[in-house]
């Protein structure tokens, strides 16, 4: 009997241990729950304590607040002010006008940015020297063969062939023409005997320097880019808005853009709404212009900015920034709650922030307060600092 009660003592033992092991975890769970649901609180001072902390108390304000979305982009201007300038041809760098190579340089259209010297450029007003003196041969035995032919004393082979070398002449003398107008050279001129040695590079718009890829002596070929070009006629921002918002946006929709570089809320208007979604980063893109052409020309192709996108309005409730108290455990505000001869009775009760407009921020709280209710606007923290008893 002994044993067996001594056996029996033990299992209980066993059990009561298990049982303790497994409820451990239970209350660490409730415990953590507790902590992740903020509550309300109650902060109870005397009537002098509230006399000596001067509190500034205020109400609610209901007033009409942007809906808005917040992106960011970039300064584009569009394809056709962005010049590369090349030339047809072969050659070496001859010239190269002063600081027309300098980045930021402003340049005007038809300025003369350098010139090069070209052995095919050479050849090629060659061969249109020689091109068009055959043409007087080939047009006189044209006609020679067109009266023999009219006469019936030629042979057709001979007119057919006289007809196809004149045309083919005069073909290529076109031909010639054409390439030489690339290279900026005036067949008028080149029919007066002149030839030149030098082909001049001329800016194609007004603009400024964005880039320069040469140097006195450089060989070149027609590959290669000379000069970059950029004209501010049309910069504009290029935003970018994602595929949960890309529904939002209009034409014609006013942006804000926060930049100390500029000045601050500068306005902007969507000119321009994106059609398709990029694949990497599914946005589309909207283009807007500044609505101040001044602060525009400040602009930088390639700067970034920062916007927002004002897509309606709503009516809701806001505070002064002052009367919220950011805290580690979160946001919340103190409310008045009851006041007489002896105490004064305060709840602090959590909040969650939404959209800032001036001085003045959204608030959405748990439960409802009437417009008339007093909120400390200043000074907040110190009422907090004083503890307070926490609402079931």
């Amino acid at each position: 009997m002994k044993i067996y009660f001594f056996l029996s003592v033990l299992a209980l033992t066993g059990l009561a241990s298990c049982s303790k092991k497994t409820e451990s975890p239970a209350k660490a769970t409730v415990a953590d729950t507790t902590k992740a649901q903020p509550k309300s609180e109650q902060i109870k001072i005397t009537a002098e304590q509230f006399k000596n902390l001067n509190l500034s108390l205020g109400n609610f304000s209901e007033i009409v607040m942007n809906e808005e979305i917040k992106v960011t982009g970039t300064v584009e201007v569009p394809p056709e002010n962005l010049v590369f300038i090349s030339i047809p041809t072969n050659g070496f760098i001859k010239t190269i006008f002063a600081n027309t190579t300098l980045s930021g340089k402003f340049v005007t259209k038809g300025m003369i940015l350098a010139t090069v010297e070209s052995i095919e450029f050479i050849q090629m007003q060659q061969d249109y020297f020689q091109a068009v003196a055959h043409s007087a041969f080939l047009e006189k035995e044209l006609e020679r063969q067109q009266t023999l032919s009219s006469e019936d004393i030629g042979v057709k082979k001979k007119l057919q062939q006289a007809d196809a070398e004149f045309n083919s002449n005069r073909a290529l003398i076109k031909a010639l023409e054409a390439k030489l107008k690339l290279l900026g050279v005036n067949a008028n001129t080149l029919k007066k005997g002149d030839i030149s040695t030098i082909i001049n590079i001329v800016a194609p718009i007004n603009g400024y320097v964005r880039a320069a890829h040469i140097n006195t002596g450089k060989a070149i070929t027609s590959n290669d880019v000379l000069f970059e070009l950029i004209s501010k006629d049309d910069l504009h921002v290029e935003l970018k808005v994602l595929e949960k918002d890309a529904y939002k946006i209009r034409k014609g929709q006013k942006i804000v853009i926060d930049d100390k570089r500029l000045g601050e809320n500068i306005k902007a208007t969507v000119f321009m709404v994106g059609q398709t979604f990029e694949d990497d980063t599914k946005a589309i893109n909207i283009h807007a212009h500044l609505d101040n052409k001044q602060i525009e020309q400040k602009l930088i192709p390639g700067m970034f900015v920062n916007a927002k996108i004002l897509t309606g309005t709503r009516t809701t409730k806001t505070l002064p920034e002052s009367a919220v108290l950011r805290e580690s455990d979160g946001n919340s505000i103190i409310v008045l709650e009851k006041q007489n001869t002896k105490e004064v009775v305060f709840r602090k009760i959590p909040v969650k922030l939404g959209a800032t407009q001036g001085k003045n921020i959204e608030v959405q709280l748990a439960e409802e307060l009437g417009s008339s209710a007093l909120v400390v606007i200043e000074k907040g923290h110190f009422l907090s600092g004083m503890g307070g008893t926490v609402e079931d």
